[in-house]
């Protein structure tokens, strides 16, 4: 599980928030899953937090887990 969580969080990213509200972190397909923080850092170490505890309720539920694919653009770009 812990590749599935690196490569799933090779795909988030970071969105700066309207004045000083700080930064939105997401993972694309992961539905219902996102991170805040007053820094880029914050909101990325966040959404590694959230991730594990969205994974523990999907396998629960018997959702399912996404398909990670991996995009050739660097990981973490700011949207």
């Amino acid at each position: 599980m812990t590749g599935y969580r690196r490569d799933a969080m090779k795909l988030a990213t970071v969105t700066k928030l309207g004045g000083d509200e700080g930064y939105v972190a997401r993972i694309p397909g992961f539905r219902g899953l996102l991170a805040t923080g007053k820094t880029r850092k914050e909101s990325i170490a966040e959404l590694q937090n959230a991730l594990v505890d969205w994974i523990d309720l999907a396998l629960r539920r018997g959702t399912g887990l996404p398909a990670v694919k991996q995009r050739e653009t660097p990981a973490l770009t700011a949207a």
